[in-house]
């Protein structure tokens, strides 16, 4: 407390001295004539190299990647079975039955949405004969080009409404597979919620309990009125020992640390898609719609997205809520394809089946 106390009065006699001279003031004009940073360009030099290591490296990682998502599920869902499940059975039988339904049902969309994502392709363009319709061509495959449709570098292929190459699935995300990719990363920040909420105390009494792998078992004892005192002549009684409370602290501290690092990520990633979705984009689409938007402001007039039909069709679109589906095929795994054929995007005069 004296130290910072002290710290304290420093930094208050600090502050003082430098308002009664004037030194923050000049502080502060010294620091506006530095130049401004360019902050895309920071940021495309930042982000050039992840792109090539994904262009280049993509195939032989993908592999990895799917493996890594498969082991952290495992982790996860094993240290709660072992540490967080016979805790609440000791508090209430009830509360642990509701708590396991509730979880399963995270667990069984997650595991669901994300294999659908791995094993459904994403969509690619027919023949050009078949679709007469669409004149576009792709200059790196010659294939036909229908609209939103864009090449991916590390499949050498053309997708269907692209949003990006997932190294994590291993696979594009387009338009077949667009909603197992999202509902899965959904699902995963609810889990992650889910665990944070029931884990709190679970991980509380984990790091509050004494280690009890520190005593001293296996040897018979006497009481001589006062002390505990070994028995002389015995042979020490072979006990297997318990596993260590440290082993249990050590995977729960790590299976938190996980799940803030994925909980940040997936819950900005879920976040970000979840705008895309409402404006009828893609993650490509935002990009190439940013510099369409400045250029129509810059002249005076507002771009139009022909491909937004406002939040709430958008989303029915996209969730393929439609053709009598109701929202029970997003809260249960559900294997209906999107709406739509990924080639036609012309819904103006069709949005009354959503």
């Amino acid at each position: 407390m004296r130290v910072l106390s002290k710290v304290f009065i420093f930094l208050s006699f600090l502050k003082t001295k430098l308002l009664k001279k004037q030194l923050w003031r000049k502080l502060c004009q010294r620091i506006g004539r530095i130049p401004s940073i360019d902050w895309e360009r920071l940021t495309d030099g930042f982000i050039e190299p992840i792109i090539w290591v994904v262009d280049n490296f993509a195939d032989s990682l993908g592999t990895i990647f799917v493996c890594l998502v498969w082991l952290l599920i495992f982790f996860i869902v094993g240290v709660a079975y072992w540490v967080g499940l016979p805790f609440y059975w000791n508090i209430s039988a009830e509360l642990t039955v509701a708590l396991v339904i509730l979880g399963h049902w995270i667990l069984l969309n997650v595991i669901f949405h994300y294999y659908m994502a791995l094993i459904t392709p994403p969509g690619n363009p027919p023949e050009a004969d078949s679709v007469p319709n669409v004149q576009a061509r792709c200059k790196k495959c010659q294939g036909a080009k229908p609209p939103r449709t864009h090449h991916c570098s590390v499949c050498k292929t053309c997708i269907l409404r692209m949003d990006h190459h997932c190294p994590w699935l291993n696979n594009c995300v387009g338009h077949f597979n667009h909603r197992y990719f999202f509902l899965f990363m959904a699902y995963v920040v609810l889990g992650m919620i889910f665990l944070y909420i029931f884990g709190a105390a679970v991980i509380l009494h984990e790091l509050t309990a004494s280690d009890y792998s520190s005593e001293p078992i296996g040897y018979p004892v006497f009481n001589n009125g006062s002390h505990l005192l070994p028995v002389d002549g015995v042979e020490e009684i072979d006990v297997p020992s318990p596993r260590p409370k440290s082993w249990r602290r050590a995977f729960v501290v790590t299976e938190a640390i996980l799940c803030s690092g994925i909980l940040a990520a997936l819950g900005a990633l879920v976040g970000w898609h979840a705008r895309l979705i409402s404006r009828g984009e893609t993650s490509i689409e935002n990009l190439t719609n940013k510099d369409l938007r400045e250029a129509n402001s810059a002249q005076g007039g507002v771009f139009v997205n022909p491909y937004d039909y406002g939040s709430n069709e958008n989303w029915r679109i996209f969730l393929g809520l439609s053709e009598g589906r109701t929202w029970w095929c997003v809260f249960l795994p559900s294997i209906h394809p999107p709406r739509g054929d990924g080639i036609s995007w012309n819904f103006n005069h069709d949005l009354t089946h959503l």
